[in-house]
């Protein structure tokens, strides 16, 4: 055990922040008015916890590692923080209410799951603040008609525009990541939001992860995957409507061209 902090547990992806000039920085990122509530995913020691706390009087923390909660609350001293000793993947966002400003280190084997739980929990998540793998945070910021572009960037871009704030290097992880790590920030846009009818979130993500499923192929191979000779002629002439592009693979398109494409396929497919 280090002389400050617990012995990281592997299956749990635990590097804890070190830097309390990252950590600050972190903490600096969160924009949150007085009705709203600042939630931290994955506190470990409190390294942006204290930041946060002193900050937000709506200060709520969710942690599953319930070893550690002695050393956070420790660290933590008195104050109106709230803990949720809890996976956040089973964790019930919406009994915290509106507007939720999330911010957190995520383990890099389920920062993609934890993306994906805070965002289709929007409008209700106003921020998302995480720290990822810089390849990761890379991939959710790539514009169309890159090899960047993935499932993970449209998914991420429908709900608003995500920026890299700043990168961090190993050393200020202890233990020492082989990675290098990145904050990336976006805020939940409710026009982009209300592009697509809630009911139809679902369909749509299967839809884009199903284009992506396939990369080496065209997207009208992807998407016609197991269907017949005529629902490709269909992808491929929907395709060229909103791509100009029959030969147009996943990664050239927007989220934009995703959308307009679900919907031309919805209404002549889908029904």
């Amino acid at each position: 055990m280090n002389n400050k902090y617990p012995k990281p547990k592997k299956k749990l992806c635990q590097n804890f922040l070190i830097s309390p000039y990252y950590a600050k920085k972190i903490a600096s990122l969160v924009k949150s008015s007085d009705d709203s509530k600042v939630i931290e995913i994955g506190p470990g020691t409190g390294a942006v916890s204290k930041y946060l706390k002193d900050a937000y009087p709506r200060f709520h923390m969710i942690e599953m590692d319930q070893d550690i909660v002695p050393i956070l609350k420790k660290n933590l001293g008195k104050g109106k923080w709230t803990l949720h000793v809890d996976n956040i993947l089973d964790f019930d966002l919406k009994q915290l209410g509106s507007p939720l400003h999330i911010v957190g280190n995520l383990p890099y084997n389920i920062a993609a799951m934890i993306i994906k739980k805070t965002l289709l929990n929007c409008p209700d998540t106003a921020s998302i603040t995480f720290m990822v793998q810089r390849e990761v945070a890379e991939r959710i910021i790539a514009k169309p008609q890159t090899k960047l572009n993935s499932f993970l960037s449209i998914f991420c871009q429908f709900f608003g525009i995500p920026k890299i704030a700043f990168h961090l290097p190993t050393g200020v992880f202890f233990p020492k990541p082989n990675v290098e790590s990145s904050v990336f920030q976006l805020f939940c846009n409710s026009t982009s939001i209300k592009s697509l009818p809630r009911k139809d979130w679902n369909n749509f993500f299967d839809f884009v992860s199903q284009g992506f499923s396939k990369r080496r192929k065209t997207l009208a191979n992807a998407l016609s995957w197991n269907s017949n000779s005529k629902s490709k002629l269909v992808y491929e002439k929907c395709i060229t409507i909103h791509t100009k592009n029959p030969k147009a693979r996943p990664e050239d398109l927007s989220v934009q061209n995703w959308l307009d494409l679900y919907q031309s396929v919805k209404e002549l497919i889908i029904k």
